[in-house]
């Protein structure tokens, strides 16, 4: 009790110590706390700094707030600090600026690599309508294989990698927008998901205009009316980039680009805020990634030194790349201006081209003939810059009294220049840029003895600048091409000046004698529009878009041209290098040509009221066989040369000609469109998810004497369009085609194309599926599908109409459904027109009486993993209980997998090889399988009186809201048909039918329009139905599946309501048909993301017209591992198990065909539809049904 003290109620309390004591201890805290900052801020001193971005000699490096180096300039290209007070830097570098690619890394302050693991990791720039620019200071973009997502400087993650684009809300802080499946969301730099990515776009619709403007005169005054794109022509302006930088401090303040119709004026209305700037304008830059990054990113006047146009952007066939400056305008109020201390209300821009031009005349006193035997070859130009900077464009103004330039100021520091470039100008390729024209010869020539001229004109080149303009190493070379003669040459050199440079926007006339040496003289002179240069002298014009072109074998060219002649068409014929015969047009080019099959080609369009007109190029190609297994066409590719002609009448009176080079490249296969060779080379679908719209090809080649055409019923014209005008996708056909999404079908008016038919085409079938832009059936991917069709009707060697169906929508969907009657009549052959119900015995099949008990649902899409899906072609990889993800696409193979591995095995490891995702492209990968291990018990739901567990607890794999699919029972072991052995036809002996318990058999009764009992494993042969099971050899027969009558198996071969194809799913239809094995075809061959031809199961009875596509995708051995039927069978797992059989008979060795626990799968090939029992170490395909 004598522990404590108590106060009583009654004692008193000594205030004035209270309040000493108080004070006393403010006093210490408050000491204590100044200390505590004190000792912070010093510590922050000697620690903490902010960062700053070094250039110096070329090169970019970073300092700190004392100017100290932390990283030497040694990149070439800015590193980006988005923290001042963090020490992470990104770095871009392996710049290969023709390819548009390059690579991004974070360092820190040691430069050591921080933030590893990631393709490429980057700073998000944002800009706002004063054209301030800023990067987020706290977040990071990281990519990995071709998904984004958001980490903070320290490395967390902030959003997962699994969106297909993050960019920032222009103009507004912390405001990310997310992308994923063709829809926008919004997120904050924190990764906080503030709208979810549902809608087609989000942007700032904040105020846009800004305090003040200015009216820019002088840009178009050069265009040429009435030119079409890639015309040659050298004034035209495409697009324009406005850079406006603060004529005190040097910021760039305004970066605007401008193109389209906007530019089509007199005059320009640019937006600004008032005050002072230098203005720099840049028309028609390079249409170039990393050219166009680093134009939207500059910070200062001092980062235009360092940029550099590539040399291909500057040639005959291209808008020519321009400069301009104009210093010291005032941005006054409402449109004024003040332009070197003059009031004035619109500034006139003079754009300098980039580039220089060179007109030819060469003079000979040797006649070298005409253009068709002429020894003259044509021009070389060599030594030639591989860049031009942009500050050897300026100053942009002319010299007094001159049609010269200054000098260019500003030195260059960006990357260096190589002199490796050669432009060859041949008579044989470039027709349009060469006259052989007599009269050029002056009387002077004559008395001279010159009997030869002929004049090259509108050669473009990039300029050429070095400040040694005697130093003849760096001239650029210009030869002479003679065939089977010295090609004499000489060095550019400005009249006898030693001035060897081509300077930005000289027009230099080379007059030259053909001799050795070359004798030239190169008078300047002022680059004005000149009209001979670009139309034929006279009255007759006829101008194209392009004279030459390339192209895939599945892709179009568009070529337009204009002529005041009353006939234009393509000649009849076509030339293929290093052939010696001429070609049909229409046998290499489809409905180009008028002949006795295309009176009125359809590819092809003129009106001579208005001069306009184009081709389309489509590859066509003959219905040559013996390149392989199934008809094929020739390989078509090479270089063709067609002409195109213009003339006072058909028969080609005064014709006016141009002639146009085509480079066809062809990486795969393409088919005879023949439904009875085995339907191999046939796209009978097409697929669409819930959020595509864009162009689906079907294609196939024809007979060039027959007709064919396609039409949509009207009940699917609300959603469906159709066109023949192919796809101008340029990649179409490689392995890295475009998006398809990225290529609506649009309609072709000119021959009246309203998206419900085509008609009027011979030779090869070409034409694109679409979905209507304003189609919104399918809104989401848990929708249910919609389905259709569209008919063609073609000539095979009969006329006949085909049905070509078509899916929208991802989500699984009933193909027949339980309310589906089980027809009486079996049917089958090619078109499922065949009646065959003779061939096939009752008890091995449901009855009208039965019902499909067990329909469901099926999913569009195999399964595969994360990484499997990406771009790294991993051996495998381990995914969680219902840890698998759908393909992107119907036609890929997926993953394929194990049906389980023994949850009761003694073997070490076992458990390494749960749900494991194999790549369906490798054979062998014995590191990553478990080979050969024994039999064991297995049932998916467990069999407690067996003391099996349940195995769906460990395998399924199927993503929430699926699961595997069944072939009967997952409870207890489906015997699906006669067992255990099937009997003579007409007996029964002492087997059993069990064909009713297929009534539940999802597999059978969703996907087949009679269902089938039935084991065709070859452990269920037995003597009674085939006399020697082993066929003498190891060979088989059909185990208790159906065969047929005579055993033709005709019962199990090209059933109605199944049809093998290729998918048209904006994968397969896009890239290159190769051979995966004999006879046996897919695309994106030899990685993860492989697809292949396969079977269409649909259903024609019921009005639904449902379909789902299952690829071939084969499977690897359970004993060996071996890749085994790519491309010409899909085996495709159930839950369901089988029994046993273990018959002696079943052993003649070698072979041993005996099962004890085999689980049901559905093998599915152009030549039969078969379910077997199979050994659960074979790895393949599963496709989930929706729970």
């Amino acid at each position: 009790m004598g522990r404590g003290k108590r106060y009583e109620t009654s004692g008193k309390l000594n205030y004035q110590k209270v309040i000493a004591v108080i004070l006393a201890l403010a006093v210490i805290i408050m000491f204590i706390f100044i200390i505590k900052n004190i000792f912070k801020e010093q510590k922050k001193i000697s620690k903490d700094y902010d960062y700053f971005t070094l250039y110096a000699e070329n090169k970019w490096g970073v300092i700190n707030q004392d100017g100290e180096e932390v990283i030497q300039p040694s990149y070439q290209e800015m590193i980006v600090i988005p923290n001042k007070e963090k020490a992470v830097f990104i770095c871009t570098y392996n710049v290969n600026e023709e390819a548009g690619t390059y690579q991004t890394k974070a360092i820190n302050n040691k430069n050591e690599e921080i933030l590893t693991g990631y393709d490429q990791i980057e700073a998000l720039v944002n800009i706002d309508k004063n054209e301030n620019v800023w990067y987020e200071e706290n977040v990071l973009r990281v990519k990995k294989e071709n998904k984004y997502g958001l980490i903070d400087l320290n490395g967390k993650e902030l959003l997962p990698i699994e969106y297909d684009e993050i960019t920032v809300l222009a103009g507004i802080e912390n405001s990310l927008i997310i992308k994923k499946d063709g829809r926008e969301g919004l997120v904050n730099d924190n990764g906080s998901i503030i709208i979810e990515p549902k809608y087609t776009e989000i942007k700032n619709l904040g105020d846009t205009y800004k305090e003040g403007y200015i009216t820019i005169t002088g840009i178009n005054t050069r265009a040429y009316t009435g030119a079409y794109p890639g015309d040659g022509l050298d004034d035209k302006v495409e697009t324009l980039r406005i850079l406006a930088f603060n004529k005190t401090s040097r910021i760039c303040e305004s970066n605007t680009f401008y193109y389209g119709d906007v530019l089509g004026g007199n005059t320009l209305r640019h937006p600004i805020n008032k005050g002072e700037y230098d203005f720099v304008f840049l028309a028609n830059e390079p249409h170039n990634t990393i050219v166009k990054a680093v134009l939207d990113n500059i910070t200062d006047y001092d980062a235009l030194k360092s940029i550099s146009y590539p040399a291909e952007f500057f040639d005959s066939e291209r808008v020519i790349p321009m400069i301009a400056e104009n210093n010291s305008i005032k941005v006054l109020a409402d449109g004024n201006l003040e332009v070197n201390g003059v009031a004035s209300t619109k500034l006139t821009v003079g754009l300098r081209r980039l580039a220089a031009r060179v007109d030819v005349v060469l003079k000979s006193k040797v006649d070298f003939g005409d253009a068709s035997s002429s020894e003259f070859e044509g021009i070389t130009f060599s030594n030639i810059p591989d860049r031009v900077p942009l500050v050897y464009g300026l100053p942009s103004d002319w010299l007094p009294s001159s049609w010269a330039y200054a000098d260019p100021v500003l030195p260059y520091g960006g990357t260096a220049i190589t002199r490796n470039v050669e432009r060859k100008l041949t008579l044989a390729d470039n027709a349009d840029c060469f006259k052989i024209d007599p009269t050029l010869l002056t009387t002077e020539d004559k008395n001279n003895d010159l009997v030869w001229a002929v004049k090259v004109k509108k050669v473009i080149l990039p300029s050429s600048f070095f400040s040694s303009k005697s130093d003849e190493t760096n001239a650029i070379n210009f030869t002479v091409n003679l065939i089977d003669k010295y090609s004499p040459s000489c060095k550019l050199k400005i009249l006898s000046d030693p001035d060897y440079t081509l300077p930005a926007n000289a027009k230099l006339d080379l007059t030259g004698i053909i001799r050795e040496p070359l004798e030239v003289n190169i008078q300047p002179s002022p680059w004005i529009d000149d009209g001979d240069d670009w139309e034929i002298s006279g009255v007759r014009v006829l101008n194209v878009s392009h004279i030459q072109a390339k192209m895939t074998d599945m892709n179009g060219v568009r070529i337009s041209f204009w002529s005041n002649m009353p006939v234009v068409k393509v000649l009849g014929t076509v030339k293929k290098e290093g052939e010696a015969n001429e070609r049909a047009t229409n046998t290499v080019f489809n409905c180009l040509a008028v002949d006795d099959n295309n009176p009125d080609p359809y590819r092809f369009f003129y009106d001579s009221a208005s001069g306009s007109g184009y081709m389309d190029l489509l590859v066509d190609g003959t219905n040559t066989t013996g390149f392989g297994t199934h008809d094929r066409t020739e390989n078509m590719s090479g270089t063709y040369t067609l002409t195109l002609s213009a003339a006072e009448d058909t028969n080609g009176k005064n014709a006016l000609q141009r002639k146009i080079k085509v480079t066809v490249t062809q990486e795969g296969l393409r088919f005879v469109h023949n439904p009875t060779a085995n339907q191999h080379g046939l796209f009978n679908a097409a697929f669409f998810k819930h959020n595509q719209k864009g162009e689906r090809i079907i294609t196939g080649q024809h007979r060039l004497d027959q007709t064919w055409s396609v039409s949509v019923p009207v009940a699917y014209q609300n959603w469906l369009v159709v066109s023949a005008t192919p796809s101008f996708d340029p990649n179409i056909g490689t392995e890295s085609p475009g998006d398809a999404e990225h290529y609506p079908v649009t309609l072709n008016p000119y021959r009246g194309e309203d998206g419900t038919s085509i008609s009027g085409l011979t030779g090869r079938i070409y034409f694109r599926i679409g979905v209507k832009e304003n189609a919104d059936f399918v809104p989401t991917k848990e929708s249910d599908p919609k389905f259709g069709y569209i008919n063609l009707s073609y000539y095979p060697g009969w006329r006949t109409t085909m049905k070509i169906y078509i899916r929208q929508g991802e989500a699984g969907a009933y193909i027949y459904a339980p309310g589906d009657a089980i027809p009486r009549t079996v049917w089958g052959a090619w078109n499922g027109g065949t009646d065959i119900t003779t061939h096939v015995r009752e008890d091995m099949r449901l009855l009208s009486t039965n019902a499909r008990r067990g329909a469901a649902k099926f999913s569009a899409l195999n399964l595969t993993s994360e990484r499997l899906a990406g771009n790294t072609n991993p051996d495998y990889e381990n995914v969680n209980v219902k840890g698998a993800r759908f393909v992107d696409f119907p036609s890929q193979a997926g993953a394929f997998f194990q049906w389980a591995v023994d949850l009761k095995g003694t073997t070490s490891g076992m458990t390494d090889y749960y749900r494991r995702a194999f790549n369906p492209s490798k054979s062998y990968l014995v590191s990553g399988f478990p080979w050969g291990y024994g039999e064991f018990p297995i049932m998916w739901d467990g069999d407690v009186s067996a003391n099996i567990p349940a195995y769906k607890e460990q395998f399924e794999v199927c993503p929430p809201g699926y699961r595997r699919p069944t072939d009967g029972y997952t409870d207890k072991i489906s015997y699906n048909g006669y067992y255990d052995y099937l009997p003579d036809e007409g007996t029964t002996g002492t087997a059993t039918n069990y064909k009713d318990q297929i009534e539940y058999s999802e597999l059978r009764v969703s996907l087949f329009n009679v269902p089938f009992a039935g084991n065709a494993a070859s452990s269920a042969d037995y003597a009674t139905a085939f006399t020697t099971p082993f066929g003498g050899t190891g060979n088989t027969g059909p185990g208790t599946y159906p065969y047929g009558a005579n055993k033709d198996m005709l019962a199990r071969k090209q059933l109605k309501g199944t049809t093998y194809t290729f998918y048209s799913d904006g994968f397969f239809d896009r890239r290159p048909i190769k051979e995966a094995s004999n006879g046996n075809y897919g695309v994106s061959l030899g990685n993860s993301n492989v697809a292949y031809q396969g079977v269409l199961y649909f259903n024609p009875d019921s009005g639904t017209n449902a379909s789902v596509f299952f690829p071939s995708a084969g499977r690897l051995n359970n004993t060996s591992g071996a890749l085994e039927s790519r491309g010409s069978t899909g085996y495709y797992w159930s839950a369901s198990v089988g029994p046993p059989y273990m018959r002696s008979e079943l052993q003649n060795p070698p072979y041993d065909r005996r099962i004890r626990y085999g689980a049901w799968s559905l093998e599915s090939a152009y030549n039969s539809h078969n379910f077997r029992l199979s050994y659960q170490g074979f790895a393949q395909s599963i496709r989930c049904v929706k729970e």
